[in-house]
């Protein structure tokens, strides 16, 4: 049976695979993103929205009055900038965009899910968000809160009908993947794949690719360990 999807961060990388793999399925989908939907005007619904935008929390109470119900709600939108001292004047802006925006849409959603005791949210986070980062301490930081957030309520909200899905990539070929070794990478479709699979099992949190993972946190490890014995 398909869905009402509403994809945010959908005009390129992960989220304009997602949208092209339920769009080919038969889902109804609205994307909301900075930029205009690569599928055009013959595509689905596309609102051009700034998600730190004062309006933004707006645009999806429109949206949720307009549709009527939206079945899940898959958060793409991401970004990173490296730290190069003294400037730190991107900092903020990368927790707003990767984290708060992600809390503010949740604020809108929840209450409305909670009412039909039925909602879905996937958040695409990074395997990132288990280091301690120093050429990029805003987004493996803004990446851990998101996934802590996320899990937390998936926690607090699993016996009210709604769940909770943090998803975390590691490499994945878009052009956030600027680091030079990127080992496994996988393709923009192959992700959309796991975030679809995602809408049928409904899992508190997938890690892909796992290896990549378990490697990632054998280094958290070795950085916390460091700091204890300081």
């Amino acid at each position: 049976m398909s869905k009402t999807i509403l994809v945010i961060g959908n005009s390129d990388g992960i989220g304009a695979a997602v949208t092209q793999a339920l769009v080919d399925r038969g889902d109804q989908v609205v994307g909301i993103s900075k930029s205009p939907s690569p599928l055009g005007p013959n595509g689905p619904r596309h609102e051009i929205q700034d998600v730190t935008a004062h309006g933004y929390p707006g645009l999806l109470e429109c949206l949720i009055s307009e549709v009527g119900h939206f079945d899940a709600v898959i958060y793409c939108v991401g970004i990173g900038s490296g730290l190069t001292l003294p400037d730190l004047s991107k900092e903020a802006h990368v927790f707003e965009v990767n984290l708060l925006a992600m809390v503010k849409t949740l604020e809108v959603f929840v209450p409305h899910w909670l009412e039909r005791k039925t909602g879905h949210f996937i958040g695409l986070s990074s395997i990132a968000d288990d280091l301690y980062n120093a050429d990029a301490p805003s987004y493996s930081a803004s990446k851990a809160g998101f996934s802590h957030y996320l899990l937390s309520m998936g926690f607090k909200l699993e016996k009210t009908g709604i769940a909770i899905s943090n998803v975390r990539f590691g490499f994945v070929d878009t052009k956030m993947a600027k680091a030079e070794k990127k080992p496994l990478m996988i393709t923009t479709e192959k992700a959309a794949g796991h975030v679809l699979s995602c809408l049928e099992k409904r899992p508190k949190q997938l890690t892909v690719p796992k290896l990549v993972g378990a490697v990632v946190h054998g280094i958290r490890w070795l950085q916390s360990f460091r700091v204890w014995t300081e």
